[in-house]
């Protein structure tokens, strides 16, 4: 905006108000302009958020069952034996979430939503201290 305002009117940053201030492109400028000449208001993509399994309980409970099987079977009573890892997604250029959409529009489209730049961290450390 402020580029396009240098070029077609660059008088406004040069001009004076009544209280001695000059003219600042601020957001909330901005947002006022966008709103009442495009009928542009800043909104959230719109999508479905993630849900728990309906059986997380049972889930969790055979996940305690196949790992004391395992320890049982398998004879693991060294504390080293004990690891617990975690991964973590790491994103270096997060995707688009939000974008300027028409007042009272439903649905919020934003390109390259999909499209992130991320990697995979896994880390892991036993009980015995050794990561």
């Amino acid at each position: 905006i402020i580029a396009r305002l240098t070029v077609s009117c660059p008088e406004i940053f040069e001009a004076t108000a009544k209280d001695g201030s000059h003219f600042r492109c601020t957001e909330s400028w901005v947002k006022k302009f966008l709103a009442q000449n495009l009928n542009w208001s800043f909104r959230r993509a719109t999508r479905a958020a993630q849900k728990t399994p309906s059986n997380a309980d049972q889930l969790s409970l055979d996940q305690f069952y196949r790992l004391t099987l395992t320890i049982r079977d398998c004879a693991i009573f060294h504390a080293s034996f004990y690891v617990n890892i975690d991964q973590t997604n790491i994103v270096y250029q997060p995707a688009n979430t939000a974008t300027y959409e028409e007042i009272g529009s439903k649905q919020v489209t934003v390109i390259g939503q999909e499209e992130k730049r991320a990697f995979t961290v896994v880390v892991g450390i036993s009980a015995s201290g050794d990561a």
